[in-house]
């Protein structure tokens, strides 16, 4: 099983010897999260919370996760970087494929693109782009962006973009995996059809029937799961808990953040590096 660990609500001050620590470890990765704003007031139910509220104060720094994964690549030599998740929709095809392109250059092809359609409506108006679309939109983008990211003239007629043959550069060194996130069945069918399932931090509960969603998925659309990567986490982990996980099929843990529940907590960077090491050293990170 590959251990990402997730960076969410951290100061970003504190990422880099984070990433570089999590990397001695053995951790296969480091995520980040993606929001252009947070709203004084919410609107938009946030359906991950049972309450429908967003869990993190408004000066939490969303830092735009490529632009990130750039910095620590420099400071790191074989971590792997991943959104968890990058809302794509939120973007135009050809300014998301040129940042992602960008980072996997930077980075030596360490990134991974984990993506999802969104639920802040806020955001969406903010940037013009259509919010009740927004799947559709997401499926045309990433077909795009796996032409785009081909480095060869490609062309496209679609409902959001149609374009003449172009080229654009620089080509990703590797092909970017890409990952699905969320947990209804248009979720699960959208995963189904690229290299695997994103959840998120989840209780305990509820973990084994989204991952028979996301593998009926893959299995309904003729995929086979031998290379279909399934990531989640745990609210309360236990090493139990991650032996059942492998035997459900999952084949990546998302560790949280430092929260209680989902809210973040105020914790010090030498809080954070003891509380690593010790996940680590239980959970045989890396030892595989």
């Amino acid at each position: 099983m590959r251990f990402w660990h997730g960076m969410g609500y951290t100061p970003i001050e504190e990422l880099g010897p984070l990433a570089q620590h999590a990397e001695a470890l053995g951790f296969y990765g480091m995520t980040l999260g993606d929001h252009w704003v947070t709203a004084e007031t919410q609107v938009d139910r946030y359906d991950i919370a049972d309450d429908g509220v967003t869990p993190w104060e408004d000066g939490v720094p969303w830092a735009d996760p490529w632009v990130q994964f750039a910095s620590l690549a420099g400071q790191t030599s074989r971590l792997c970087f991943m959104t968890t998740v990058y809302i794509l929709p939120l973007r135009d095809a050809f300014t998301a494929a040129k940042a992602i392109s960008t980072a996997a250059v930077v980075t030596g092809g360490r990134v991974h693109l984990g993506m999802g359609v969104g639920w802040q409506k806020l955001e969406f108006e903010l940037g013009g782009r259509p919010f009740h679309k927004r799947g559709r939109h997401a499926d045309e983008q990433l077909e795009v962006l796996q032409k785009l990211w081909t480095g060869e003239m490609v062309a496209h007629e679609g409902e959001f973009y149609q374009f003449p043959p172009l080229r654009m550069l620089p080509r990703p060194p590797e092909r970017i995996p890409i990952y699905v996130g969320g947990t209804s069945e248009a979720a699960f069918r959208r995963a189904a059809r690229h290299d695997g399932w994103e959840g998120a931090v989840y209780p305990w509960s509820e973990i084994e029937a989204y991952v028979q969603g996301a593998q009926r998925a893959r299995l309904e659309a003729g995929g086979t799961l031998d290379d279909f990567r399934l990531i989640v986490g745990c609210t309360e982990p236990t090493p139990d808990r991650l032996a059942q996980l492998a035997e459900w099929g999952v084949t990546d843990y998302l560790k949280p953040p430092w929260t209680d529940g989902l809210h973040a907590t105020e914790t010090s960077l030498a809080y954070k590096l003891d509380e690593m090491s010790t996940f680590a050293e239980t959970y045989a990170v890396g030892k595989d």
